[in-house]
């Protein structure tokens, strides 16, 4: 999430300077920081669907469209390189408005920003992959352009391994699994998976977009509607402000989730089965799902011809996580964070301390 982060203060630096032109750019000179304001729009296109929808990533979106269409003249004479002729009042007055507005985004943007990390400071390695099929088919889409249909996004954490016996140890661990919900993605998560991966456990998360979890889509009208809504870049943000706008509905989209849930980790079993062979020894991290439909995933391996499953972790159940259901947030998205009350937080305490509970429970379920 700092590489959004980034790229929204790239936008807001360009239309700044777009904007701010009018006190430094004099007659006959060619207008060149006009070609930011097409820049900046395609970039806060690019910002929407690399990062997914946010309010932030959309008000940077807005902001550059206006932007643009203020200086939609002046981009026509750069393109037929004519020099600047005069700045209109009408003109002058529309950029000190957006360069307010440009500088009130800003701040928000940097109040906001996430925590910074990466997979080299965890000390880690971290795979990712797309996936296609459905719940009782799932697998790894080997290619964009083969044509098979976009089912989730999976990303593999992994302890980075200098010698034999540290390799040795660390192979015993169970490969820990995890399946996101519908308001969160795996990166509000990563920090956690990181620190697990940094203590030697191999993580396997996934965000899963089949049919079967289209459930916010149910009393949509519209095909064009329905597919955004359950789209990768929009669904987060429709299931947020669905539980906040209409809660006791949501409560319903839940229920049905947690119904899917067996499925979901049952999916993912086998995928992981497959990637790192029939012997794997696997746990489940979970939050939010309740204990009779992760039981059944139990049950189903470690029932002939499987003997995999060596109980999982709730994160949910520790009073400390205040979260549940949306990730850290307070490190991935501090923007929402703060819309609950809760301050943004770099040292990572939250997502170290419950790792610590995770490992604590692998080990006393051994």
């Amino acid at each position: 999430m700092f590489d959004c982060f980034l790229t929204q203060i790239l936008v807001l630096l360009m239309l700044f300077l777009c904007s701010a032109r009018i006190f430094f750019i004099k007659k006959a000179r060619v207008d060149a920081f006009t070609a930011f304001a097409p820049i900046s729009v395609f970039i806060s296109i690019c910002i929407l669907f690399c990062f997914d929808f946010s309010i932030l990533n959309f008000s940077v979106f807005v902001l550059s469209i206006v932007v643009f269409l203020i200086n939609f003249r002046a981009v026509l004479r750069l393109g037929a390189m004519l020099i600047v002729d005069s700045y209109g009042v009408a003109f002058i007055i529309f950029s000190i408005l957006s360069l307010l507005l440009i500088i009130l985004l800003s701040v928000a943007v940097i109040i906001t920003r996430p925590v910074k990390y990466s997979a080299k400071e965890f000390g880690i390695t971290k795979k990712e992959f797309t996936l296609t099929g459905s719940l009782q088919n799932l697998s790894v889409r080997e290619s964009y352009f083969t044509g098979e249909k976009f089912s989730g996004n999976m990303c593999i954490y992994e302890p980075k391994t200098t010698d034999d016996i540290t390799k040795s140890v660390y192979s015993e661990n169970p490969l820990l699994i995890f399946a996101t919900g519908i308001r969160s993605n795996i990166i509000n998560y990563e920090p956690y998976f990181m620190i697990l991966a940094q203590k030697g456990y191999t993580v396997l998360a996934a965000d899963l977009y089949t049919d079967e979890l289209r459930l916010l889509s149910k009393n949509t009208k519209g095909d064009f509607k329905k597919r955004l809504v359950e789209s990768k870049f929009f669904r987060r943000f429709a299931a947020i402000h669905a539980a906040a706008s209409k809660p006791d509905e949501f409560k319903d989209i839940l229920l049905e989730e947690k119904k899917l849930s067996t499925q979901k980790y049952s999916a993912l079993t086998k995928l992981a089965l497959e990637i790192f062979g029939d012997e794997t020894n696997v746990f489940y991290i979970t939050d939010g799902v309740d204990f009779d439909s992760i039981y059944t995933v139990i049950d189903e391996f470690n029932t002939e011809p499987y003997s995999n499953a060596k109980g999982f972790f709730s994160m949910n159940r520790i009073d400390e996580y205040k979260t549940s259901g949306y990730g850290f947030i307070e490190q991935t998205d501090v923007f929402l964070s703060y819309g609950m009350k809760i301050e943004r937080e770099n040292k990572f305490f939250i997502p170290r301390y419950i790792a610590n509970k995770t490992i604590k429970a692998i080990g006393e379920q051994k």
